[in-house]
């Protein structure tokens, strides 16, 4: 796969996830994740660590809103690595930085881990 192809592809894999969390879409970001994905950051002073399930719940549980808005900031991909940064707002009234990690694993991307900052 050519260096743009993976551009694409990872660019593709993050919109999906902007995509089934505006769509409230737990199959769907599941689909997206490695079955051993971590997540972890801070939900205002609480730390949270483990995998992305309780964010998958959540999401199933609530229908986000249709003032829920993200873009991606940041996106690096090197070789069979990949970094990506979105912002969000209006995640049932909160906002984020998330910071995603990927890998290109039996000739496609996933996510391995998703860091998230509540501002």
């Amino acid at each position: 796969m050519s260096r743009t192809a993976n551009i694409q592809a990872v660019k593709t894999i993050i919109a999906d996830y902007i995509k089934g969390t505006a769509d409230s879409d737990p199959a769907l970001l599941k689909s997206l994740f490695h079955k051993s994905a971590v997540m972890s950051g801070y939900l205002g002073p609480d730390l949270l660590l483990g995998g992305p399930q309780p964010f998958f719940d959540a999401i199933a549980a609530n229908k986000v809103g249709p003032d829920y808005t993200a873009e991606i900031t940041e996106l690096t991909v090197t070789g069979r690595t990949a970094s990506a940064t979105i912002v969000e707002d209006n995640l049932y009234g909160l906002s984020f930085i998330n910071t995603f990690h990927l890998l290109h694993i039996d000739g496609a991307w996933t996510i391995t881990s998703k860091l998230f900052h509540h501002d």
